[in-house]
Formats: structure tokens, C-alpha cells, sequence
């Protein structure tokens, strides 16, 4: 008898990735690009230094999805616009560079909404993505293909970006983890930009401890298997939540999740953001956005208007015709907001709020304006997020909560993340006792 043939679990992951997208991508449309043949070959690479014994770690072998806003050579970047559909990328970004080296297997690149400048996924040129959960719900955005991805079994991980909340709002409404690093943590290099002031790269998986051991493997870690406690930490909490109007069932969640941390012997710590307006900083971070990504985009749609959605068309059109006095006015409040919140994390192991003051809606409902009140602040300050599947509203829809912490404490906020996650799976399990 011959030796025994070598396990091919990065084959049979991908085959079994493969299989859920023929099953329902027809559907979803949560991809705009498939890369089968180089993501077989991955594969077997993957398969062979596993059996040689030279697994490169966490994500050697693991199915990944790169939101098409971000470069792969020789591939299109379309960033979810018609006109880039014929575009080829010269190289790799810098975070593609890194999944590749730790023997990521990159399956395909997602939908998104279009330019990356909006929170539904509904795009006119690469179909309207749909949550996973629901059929004719939104997936949330502009990373929305990127999470229902993850929430559909496409990959085991996923990459998107974060300008105003944009991997932690689709995190939420699609029941999945989704992280935004501190700003510059991962490299913005071959990512189509939206506005510099803000974004964000973030990775996006089923739970908090697959997005901590990718986070460490991408960086080049040894991955930190004991989870910090919570006893005599300082958690902040905001008695008035900013001042936004929440759906049924998300100040239940957040009870739930206070209860929670004050059981595992955490200090809560009321906090206060003097004077902070959500509602003007969410409408000034998105006429940044209007105004930079008409910059970005501006060449292009003069050669090409049609290639553009009327939507996106009209809203670069408002930022193209902002004086630059108003640029500076915006960025001055910006970041003056952004100190104000970064000061107020230093005294505070994490801030704990909803993720989104809502949960998952359908398509062709007016979208809620307060979306992204809660997930602006840690774009603002340049600070790690990472948004947790917490609870249900009363559409059965998934919750997300969120934990900030100051910048540069992604790795604790990670552990922290993980054990919160622990902990609230043995109180499912105890209630279901």
C-alpha cells in the first residue's frame, strides 16, 4: 500500500465556499468578480505545506474576499462604479500583499455600494446585494457585499473599508464581527479613496476570535490566545447615547450587554461628550465625503458621465461646488470633534454603544439618517471598533454592539472583544438551560 494521501483542507474549504456561492449568489449578488482558478491553485499550495509541515499560520488555506475597492493586479478595481468596470490594477495593495503571504486563498471581490459613499448596497451597476438573512433586506454599507459574504459561508474572512461605518453598520445588520483597526494600521495604499480625513480599511468574519487571529496573523504576530479580564476595567458608557432615537430592542441590548460586564467584574463609568452634535458631525463627515470623492472621481466622470449612476453624479456634483473655505470650516470642526472623543477613550479601557441605533431593513425603505451616528466618533478619532452580534430587534434582525477603545489598542480591544463574546455565549447557553 502507498503512503496514505495528504489532507486537502484548503481544497475542500474552497469546495465547500464554491458550492454556497452557486447556491445562492444568483440571489444575493454579494460579489462582483470570481478568481476560481487562482483561488484553486492557492488551494493546493495551501494543502502542500500543510503536508509538508509549513503552515504560514491563521489564514493559510482560508477562503477571503476583497472588497472591490481595493486592488489585486491584474484584476479590475471598480469601486462599485460602472465607468472602472474595464480597469486593470498594476499591483497588489499592500493588506492584499500581507493575505497573500499568509497563504490567504482570495476567492473573489464583493459588492459594495456604489463609490463606496453610501450604506445599503444597492448598486445600479453590479446588482442590489441582499442580506443573507432576509431576503430583500439590506446588507448595510458601503461593505455590504464583504459581509454577507461572511454571513452567507462565502469565506472566512473578508476585507472592506470604513469612512463613516462602513464595515461595522453591515457587521451589525448582518450578524457578523466586523473591526475597523486604529487609521493607518493597515495600509490605505491601493485602496480607491473616499475621503483620506476618514477612511479606514477593516476585516470582517464570523465572530470576534477569527477577526483576532487574522488581525494577527496579517501583522505578523504571535496570536495573544489569553483573553484579558474585565475585573476593575473602566467601561464608559453614555447615559444619553448622543442623543439619537433608537429602534425597538437596541437600549435592551445595550442593558443586556452592561449587565454583562458589570457581572464580569467590570467598573461602568458614566461619560459625558459636552456639546457633541451626531447628527451635524455625521452630515459634515458626509459633505467631506461628497467633496473629496468628487476630487477623487472628477476626471473620470468628466470623461465619462454615464459611467456614473445619476446618484452618485449629483452628489459629487454638490461637493464639486463647495468652496474650499467650507472644506477647511468642516475639517476644523472634524477633528476638534475627534480630539474631543479621542481624549474622552484615554480615560476609558473601552466605550461601549449600539453599533447602529436600528437593525437590517428592507430595500426601498427610506433610509434612517441616524445610521451612522454611533460609528462616525471612532473615524473621527482615528480609533479601533469593532462591532459584535448582539441581540435581535423586533423584526428577529440582528444587533450589533460596538466597542471602541483609544487608539492604538487594537489588540486589547480585540481580546477584550473575544472574552465579551465568551461570556455572552455561556449566558446563552445558561439562559437556555
Amino acid at each position: 500500500m502507498g503512503a496514505p494521501a495528504a489532507p486537502a483542507v484548503a481544497r475542500e474549504r474552497l469546495a465547500a465556499a464554491l458550492a454556497r456561492i452557486a447556491a445562492r449568489e444568483a440571489q444575493l449578488h454579494a460579489l462582483i468578480l470570481q478568481t476560481r482558478e487562482a483561488a484553486e491553485a492557492a488551494a493546493q499550495q495551501s494543502d502542500a505545506r500543510a503536508a509538508a509541515g509549513a503552515s504560514l499560520g491563521a489564514l493559510d488555506g482560508v477562503p477571503v474576499v476583497v472588497k472591490d475597492n481595493i486592488d489585486i493586479a491584474g484584476l479590475p478595481t471598480t469601486a462599485g462604479v460602472g465607468h472602472y468596470r474595464s480597469s486593470r490594477a498594476a499591483a497588489d495593495a499592500p493588506v492584499v500583499t500581507q493575505l497573500k503571504a499568509a497563504g490567504a486563498v482570495i476567492l473573489a471581490k464583493s459588492n459594495l455600494h456604489e463609490a463606496a459613499l453610501g450604506a445599503t448596497t444597492d448598486n445600479p451597476w453590479f446588482g442590489r446585494c441582499d442580506n443573507p438573512l432576509r431576503d430583500g433586506y439590506t446588507p448595510g454599507g458601503s461593505s455590504g457585499g464583504s459581509a454577507a459574504a461572511v454571513a452567507a459561508g462565502y469565506c472566512g474572512l473578508a476585507l472592506g473599508t470604513d469612512t463613516m461605518g462602513s464595515v461595522r453598520i453591515p457587521a451589525a445588520y448582518c450578524g457578523v464581527a466586523g473591526f475597523k483597526p486604529t487609521r493607518g494600521a493597515l495600509a490605505l495604499a491601493g485602496v480607491v479613496p473616499l475621503s483620506a480625513e476618514l477612511d479606514h480599511l477593516g476585516l470582517l468574519a464570523a465572530d470576534a476570535a477569527t477577526v483576532s487571529r487574522a488581525w494577527y496573523a496579517l501583522r505578523g504576530a504571535e496570536y495573544a490566545h489569553t483573553a484579558l479580564g474585565f475585573k476593575g476595567r473602566r467601561i464608559g458608557i453614555l447615559p444619553g447615547l448622543l442623543g439619537v432615537e433608537l429602534a425597538d430592542g437596541v437600549a435592551a441590548m445595550l442593558h443586556q450587554a452592561q449587565a454583562c460586564l458589570r457581572d464580569a467584574g467590570a467598573a461602568l463609568v458614566e461619560t459625558q461628550l459636552p456639546g457633541w452634535d451626531a447628527s451635524a458631525l455625521r452630515r459634515d463627515s458626509f459633505l467631506l465625503c461628497e467633496i473629496d470623492g468628487a476630487q477623487v472621481h472628477g476626471a473620470a466622470l468628466a470623461r465619462d458621465p454615464d459611467g456614473f449612476s445619476p446618484q452618485l453624479r449629483s452628489l459629487f456634483a454638490y461637493g464639486a461646488k463647495q468652496d474650499p473655505q467650507r472644506r477647511t470650516r468642516i475639517l476644523d470642526r472634524l477633528r476638534q470633534a475627534g480630539q474631543q472623543f479621542g481624549d474622552l477613550l484615554g480615560g476609558l479601557d473601552l466605550l461601549l454603544l449600539p453599533t447602529c441605533p436600528q437593525g437590517a431593513f428592507a430595500h426601498g425603505e427610506v433610509v434612517p439618517v441616524n445610521q451612522a451616528d454611533f460609528t462616525v466618533p471612532a473615524n473621527l478619532a482615528g480609533a479601533p471598533a469593532i462591532s459584535l452580534p448582539w441581540g435581535r430587534d423586533k423584526q428577529g434582525m440582528p444587533l450589533g454592539l460596538q466597542l471602541i477603545a483609544r487608539p492604538g489598542a487594537d489588540e486589547a480591544l480585540l481580546r477584550m472583544a473575544g472574552l465579551l463574546e465568551a461570556l455572552q455565549s455561556t449566558r446563552d447557553r445558561e439562559g437556555r438551560a
